[in-house]
C-alpha cells in the first residue's frame, strides 16, 4: 500500500526537475496569497548613499495665469493589471533577523437547557487558542517556521508548526517538516482569520486526518495565466500518525491536495476562488478502550470543493465534502458542508450567518456580529450557535463572547 505516497513524492520531484530546468537559475521568494497564514511585511533594508553633487534648486510654481480655473480632474491611475507577485521583486535580499508573533484567543461560553436531556454544559472562560510564532530566512531560497501552543493541556500539543521552507521552483514553496495537510479552504486557513469561533463541524470530521497537522513534505504554489487569473495547486504527503508522532504506524502514507483557480482585480476589490480537493490515507483508530485490545485500521478517501468571495463590502464562503470510511468490520460513508456570509462596513464591524451540517448528525446555525477584519490587532466576536440536531436530538444552544489580540 506504500505505492500512492512513492507515486506522490516522485511526481513532486520531478515536478520539481522539470521546473528548475525551464527557468534555470532563477529563485523566488514567499508568495503570502498562495496561503493565507500570517505572512509579516519585512521588506529587506537597502542602504542606499547620499548624491555626490547637491540636488537642483527646485523649480517655482507657475503663475497663476498659467492654471486653468476649471482645470479637470487628473485620470485616475489604471489598476486593470494586477500588481506584481513579490516573486518578481527586483530588490537585493539581505539576511534579517528572526521574526516573532503570535496571538491570543479567549472566550466565555453559556450552554442553555434547549436539548432534550437535562445535562448542560456550565457556563466558562476559556484561553482558546495562544499560539508563539518563529519564521525566518536564512538565504534568500531558505526558511523556517516555528510554531507553539503553551497552552496545550498535553505535552504532545505544544509544537505545532515546524518545516523548513525551500523556494527553488518559481511561484512555489517544498514544505519539509510538521505542517498543516491541505484540503479545501476552512482548514489550512489560520483560526485567527476566520469570521467564526468554531471551525464547521465538517472541518474536523472529514476534512483532516487524526490532527490538521502532520509530518511530512508539501508543495504550495500557483501558475499565473493572465492578468487577474491564476491556477492555484497544493499537495501534502504525511504519515498520517498525526502531529508529533515521529513513527508512522501503518505502511501507507497519507495524500492530501487541492487545486483551484483564483481571480483577483485590485481595482474592484475583488478576489474570489474555486477550488477541488482530494485525499486518500489510513491511520489507527484506538477505539472505545484505553488499551490496544480494540484498536483497528481505518482507511478512508475524501472528495470536496471550496469557494471564496472576498469583496470590499462582503466576504462568503462554502464547501461540501463526502468521505468514504472502511473499517475490518464495516463501510460507512458520509457527507458535510456549509455556507457563510459575512457583511462589511466602513467601521470595520459587521454580520455574520452560517449554517452547517454533517449527515445526519450534527446540525447548526450561528448568528453573530464581529469587530475587526481577519488581520486586525484586535477582533472581537459574539457568535450565537443554534444547534438543530446530533443523533436525532436536540442539542444545546450555546452563546460565546470571543475576543484575539494579534501581536
Amino acid at each position: 500500500m506504500k505505492e500512492p505516497s512513492f507515486l506522490a513524492v516522485l511526481a513532486i520531484l520531478c515536478w520539481s526537475g522539470a521546473t528548475r530546468a525551464q527557468y534555470p537559475g532563477r529563485i523566488s521568494s514567499e508568495d503570502p496569497s498562495v496561503v493565507p497564514e500570517q505572512q509579516p511585511d519585512n521588506p529587506p533594508f537597502v542602504d542606499v548613499a547620499e548624491p555626490s553633487i547637491a540636488p537642483q534648486q527646485a523649480a517655482p510654481p507657475p503663475a497663476e495665469s498659467e492654471t486653468p480655473i476649471h482645470a479637470p480632474p487628473a485620470e485616475p491611475e489604471s489598476t486593470d493589471a494586477e500588481a506584481p507577485d513579490e516573486d518578481d521583486s527586483d530588490e537585493p535580499w539581505t539576511l534579517q533577523p528572526p521574526r516573532l508573533g503570535g496571538y491570543i484567543q479567549a472566550h466565555y461560553r453559556h450552554a442553555f437547557e434547549t436539548g432534550e436531556t437535562p445535562l448542560v454544559d456550565n457556563p466558562n472562560f476559556r484561553v482558546q487558542r495562544v499560539r508563539l510564532q518563529v519564521e525566518g530566512d536564512l538565504f534568500e531560497w531558505l526558511s523556517y517556521d516555528v510554531e507553539f501552543d503553551p497552552r496545550a493541556p498535553e505535552v504532545l500539543g505544544i509544537l505545532r508548526d515546524a518545516f523548513i521552507t525551500l523556494r527553488v521552483i518559481p511561484h512555489h514553496r517544498l514544505r519539509i517538516g510538521q505542517q498543516k495537510t491541505q484540503f479545501g479552504y476552512e482548514n489550512p486557513e489560520s483560526s485567527s482569520r476566520l469570521y467564526a469561533v468554531n471551525r464547521s463541524e465538517m472541518a474536523d470530521a472529514l476534512m483532516r486526518g487524526i490532527n490538521l497537522r502532520d509530518i511530512g513534505i508539501g508543495l504550495l504554489g500557483h501558475v499565473q495565466l493572465v492578468d487577474h487569473w491564476r491556477i492555484e495547486e497544493a499537495i501534502t504527503v504525511v504519515n498520517g500518525a498525526g502531529f508529533n508522532v515521529q513513527n508512522d504506524d501503518t505502511p501507507m502514507k497519507d495524500i492530501w491536495g487541492r487545486i483551484g483557480l483564483r481571480y483577483r482585480h485590485r481595482g474592484q476589490e475583488i478576489t474570489a476562488r474555486l477550488g477541488i480537493s482530494g485525499g486518500i490515507g489510513d491511520h489507527i483508530d484506538p477505539g472505545d478502550d484505553p488499551s490496544e485490545i480494540d484498536d483497528f485500521r481505518l482507511r478512508f478517501r475524501r472528495v470536496g470543493t471550496d469557494f471564496q468571495i472576498d469583496h470590499r463590502w462582503f466576504f462568503l464562503s462554502s464547501e461540501f465534502a463526502y468521505g468514504w470510511d472502511s473499517t475490518p468490520t464495516e463501510d460507512t460513508d458520509t457527507y458535510g458542508f456549509y455556507a457563510n456570509a459575512v457583511g462589511k462596513t466602513p467601521w470595520e464591524v459587521g454580520p455574520i450567518i452560517r449554517y452547517d451540517r454533517v449527515g445526519d448528525e450534527f446540525e447548526r446555525w450561528t448568528f453573530g456580529a464581529y469587530y475587526g477584519l481577519p488581520d486586525a490587532s484586535l477582533r472581537v466576536m459574539l457568535n450565537y450557535e443554534l444547534r438543530l440536531v446530533f443523533s436525532d436530538l436536540r442539542g444545546d444552544d450555546k452563546l460565546y463572547a470571543w475576543v484575539q489580540v494579534r501581536f
